[in-house]
């Protein structure tokens, strides 16, 4: 980050995470569930690095994005990577700026039925 501070962790980008999670907690699935869990205040967004909150279907398909990642054209990667900084600033702004209502409570929170092993790694990370 070149000593900047990350975009996501300014009052805006704050805002802007507070708002994402909202809206995704108004889904279906595990991202959903994850997300009600961050807006309760019951985990936090880089839980989902390190807890097993995603199923192994979720968690394929992001295997599979990593790997089109890797499949790209350096000149594409290249052209991503010069973007990313504008295109996120972008979408930070757009989703603070969002008038987001929290989605309704459920009347008891998800079943706990994550299969971590302990090991403090995660499903995401424990494929590399």
């Amino acid at each position: 980050m070149n000593g900047h501070l990350s975009p996501w962790r300014t009052e805006q980008g704050r805002a802007a995470l507070r708002n994402w999670m909202t809206l995704l907690a108004r889904g279906e699935g595990d991202i959903a569930d994850f997300a009600r869990d961050v807006v309760a205040g019951r985990a936090q967004p880089q839980d989902l690095l390190y807890s097993a909150y995603l199923d192994e279907r979720t968690v394929a398909s992001l295997h599979q994005a990593v790997d089109d990642w890797h499949a790209l054209p350096a000149d594409q990667q290249q052209a991503a990577i010069t973007a990313a900084g504008e295109t996120t600033e972008a979408q930070i702004a757009a989703l603070a700026a969002a008038e987001v209502t929290e989605p309704a409570r459920r009347t008891a929170p998800p079943a706990d039925d994550r299969d971590d092993p302990g090991d403090g790694i995660g499903p995401i990370l424990r494929r590399w």
